[in-house]
């Protein structure tokens, strides 16, 4: 698998990363319109339960599943590629339903432990989920362990726009009923976008499956072939390790919810302001530092098969090629959307949460400044995972993370509890958990990948066109200002900043031929670039 491969793969995956964020943006305003306060807290109980099983379910088995099938097609196995795709499906089936019948049984419990029995019916509503989300997990690894990631994507984007018509269609059906009928409705619409998702990948795999039979007849027999209980095995181990490291971030935020309020009224705040301060930096400041990490997302589900194919055939120097383009891109993407946010924190901020009082719109610029400094180390810390567990390092970026994690919770509770940093200490903590998870995964993957780093083209170059585009960026803004007022300047200070780093970019020779032909649709821009001598050939 060529470098080209996995690039292409990951800008796939990017754009409808992007699409799916932005149709998410757009459900929740209506829905606020259609189920009122009321009927949207019911449907928040229920959601934060279906987002931690997508966590469960997306971030160990796929990538599991990816990596052993990408080891096995690098050998020419294909047979045992398939086997498996058809082990983790019966796994994925046993373990969605039997959590499904669990939990819908235990929904009224669950609502009642809640302290909300109006919620019984949203929960009761996504329990079916747990079969759709567990067994696409399984069609989504088997297939980007292929570097297909045009299924993973379609299906990304399908969800979202089933909860998008389908969640506001029932919710506008059931709500006369009342708004616990409502979020019911709105949870229904997620639960059935999940299954069209489901049948969705399901008829992809089917329309491939000629391909795949031949691939099989035609792949060598194993001299040694692995047990149904090998591969499971090796299922579990590795994909355990994935989802614990996945699941830390989450409980560092369930630990920010019990540290923040209370560090903030011990030092004097009163209870609604020290609410309002957290729901600044939960709802306001920390969702737009991960808008950048779309990207980097979708880099590290197609590094993890790519870096694996590798790995299995001990090419030590596609390797470190495949290291070293995931680690400059993700610089190059990581870079210049921290100096963006960090230099209109407070503008964006603005834009949008213009509704809030302006203290509040204030202190959301001042966290998201603080914030936008980890967008860099949590960028890279995506990356540079997905290269470990590539290599088979799956316990290391884990142990990492939580080294990380750890610091990030003393911090918190320290400088949260000192009246010149109160909420902005969270963000400081925030920022240093993330920044010494990179520097440690950074160590790692510079010993393991055998990763010889060009300091000029990974840190110079880069640097020099952030500072140019930082400085581009507030100046327009400050000019833009006062010619159009403080929405359109920013948009318009965003899109010189794309530009003018784009440019220099190029002026300076950041990027070569070959990035552009990593890319879908890159090719002819490369090549006319290249006649116009504005980049280099590799």
């Amino acid at each position: 698998m060529t470098k080209k491969s996995f690039v292409k793969g990951a800008a796939i995956l990017a754009a409808a990363g992007l699409l799916s964020k932005l149709i998410g943006a757009l459900f929740r305003i209506p829905m606020m319109n259609i189920i009122g306060s009321t009927g949207m807290a019911y449907y928040q109980m229920a959601y934060p339960i279906y987002s931690f099983l997508l966590i469960i379910s997306t971030a160990g088995i796929p990538t599991a599943i990816s990596k052993i099938v990408a080891e096995n097609i690098a050998l020419g196995n294909y047979r045992d590629a398939h086997r498996v795709f058809q082990l983790s499906v019966r796994l994925m089936l046993i373990t969605g339903v039997t959590s499904f019948l669990i939990f819908a049984a235990c929904s009224k419990l669950t609502a009642r432990i809640m302290g909300a029995e109006g919620a019984y019916y949203s929960i009761l509503a996504i329990s079916p989920s747990l079969i759709f989300v567990t067994l696409l997990s399984s069609f989504r690894g088997y297939f980007q362990g292929m570097q297909y990631m045009t299924p993973t994507a379609l299906s990304q984007i399908l969800e979202q726009l089933g909860k998008l018509v389908l969640g506001l269609l029932f919710a506008s059906m059931y709500i006369s009923k009342g708004p616990e009928y409502g979020a019911a409705g709105a949870v229904i619409g997620v639960t059935l976008s999940e299954g069209a998702a489901l049948a969705l990948v399901m008829g992809m795999y089917r329309r491939k499956r000629k391909e795949m039979v031949h691939q099989i007849k035609h792949s060598p027999r194993q001299r040694f072939r692995l047990s149904n209980r090998s591969i499971l095995s090796r299922l579990i181990l590795i994909s355990f390790p994935i989802t614990i490291g996945a699941s830390i971030m989450p409980l560092v935020g369930v630990a920010d919810s019990l540290i923040v309020v209370n560090r903030l009224i011990q030092i004097g705040f009163g209870k609604e302001q020290a609410t309002d301060l957290y729901g600044l930096l939960t709802g306001g400041a920390n969702p737009l530092i991960n808008f950048p990490a779309v990207l980097t997302i979708a880099m590290a589900m197609s590094l993890v098969p790519a870096i694996s194919e590798s790995y299995a055939s001990k090419d030590y120097k596609s390797i470190s090629q495949k290291t070293e383009t995931g680690i400059r891109l993700t610089l190059l993407l990581g870079l210049p959307a921290a100096a963006g946010i960090g230099v209109l924190a407070r503008p964006i901020s603005a834009l949008l949460y213009g509704s809030l009082p302006e203290a509040e719109i204030t202190a959301t610029g001042e966290i998201l400044a603080i914030l936008a400094i980890g967008v860099v180390f949590l960028t890279l810390v995506q990356t540079l995972t997905a290269i470990l567990q590539g290599m088979s390092k799956m316990t290391i970026p884990v142990r990492n993370l939580a080294i990380g994690a750890l610091f990030k919770v003393v911090v918190t509770y320290v400088l949260v509890g000192n009246h010149q940093f109160h909420v902005k200490g969270a963000a400081i903590g925030t920022v240093i958990c993330y920044g010494i998870a990179a520097l440690l995964d950074l160590a790692a993957v510079i010993r393991y990948s055998r990763l010889k780093m060009r300091v000029v083209d990974f840190i110079v170059k880069p640097v020099i066109a952030v500072v140019v585009m930082a400085g581009a960026v507030y100046f327009s803004y400050g000019f833009l200002e006062n010619l159009l007022g403080g929405n359109k300047a920013t948009l318009l200070a965003v899109v010189a900043g794309v530009v003018i780093y784009a440019l220099v970019l190029l002026v300076i020779g950041a990027v070569n031929r070959d990035d552009f032909e990593t890319l879908p649709g890159g090719s002819r821009l490369g090549r006319a670039l290249s006649r116009l001598n504005l980049i280099r050939d590799r």
